[in-house]
């Protein structure tokens, strides 16, 4: 198992060096938002500050509409975090699962919930997978272009998609420059499809892509 996440983070350095050919700034940027991955199996890392998990996963949206998303870390066993009813724009007095409470463990630990406690943003979290999964929830999102960006809303949250070379960013503002990230990269590339979900504190700290948060998923 160790040998493994060893292969991984070798992995995951490779990537951070991989460049494709085609960039995405000509594709049409409703079709690319179903291009994010959400849904299948494979190997992911859990970064906050310096404290860093790798894991493999599987995910899945249920017929009930939870999305489910359980890790397996090595030595510590299988972890779950569920977002329950997507069709709904809010749940309330949801039961918390492990990855979850892990998530939390970790928010408190490292203080970041004078930023944003680890509720609202697992609340924040539930409404970006939502809007990304709009579609297979069979709910419409309503987009506007604005200059080379898109505008979207759902339920009366607002979304701005934007696109910079290979990446794809579904941007969710919280206010006092925080924002939610919901990033897909390598959509239109044979060599692996990658997600990627962080949260920015700042405006500095999102101009110089340090995250708070991070959670990244390189699907098989």
């Amino acid at each position: 198992m160790f040998l493994k996440c060893m292969a991984f983070l070798l992995f995951l350095s490779s990537c951070s060096h991989f460049k494709g050919t085609r960039g995405l700034e000509n594709e049409n940027k409703e079709r690319l938002l179903d291009a994010v991955q959400l849904i299948g199996e494979g190997r992911g890392r859990l970064s906050l500050s310096q404290n860093q998990y790798v894991f493999s996963f599987d995910s899945l949206l249920k017929e009930n509409y939870d999305w489910i998303l359980a890790v397996s870390i090595p030595l510590q066993g299988e972890e779950v975090m569920s977002l329950v009813d997507l069709r709904k724009k809010e749940v309330l007095d949801s039961e918390t699962e492990s990855f979850e409470a892990r998530i939390d463990h970790e928010f408190k630990n490292l203080k970041l919930n004078k930023i944003l406690t680890s509720k609202e943003f697992l609340n924040e979290l539930r409404s970006v997978i939502r809007f990304n999964l709009a579609h297979k929830l069979g709910l419409k999102r309503n987009c506007m272009e604005q200059q080379k960006d898109l505008v979207c809303t759902l339920d009366e949250e607002k979304f701005f998609i934007s696109v910079s070379g290979k990446e794809f960013n579904i941007i969710k503002l919280l206010g006092k420059g925080r924002r939610v990230v919901l990033e897909g990269r390598n959509l239109t590339e044979s060599f692996f499809s990658q997600t990627n979900i962080r949260l920015y504190s700042n405006e500095v700290d999102f101009e110089k892509k340090n995250s708070s948060f991070s959670l990244e998923l390189f699907w098989k």
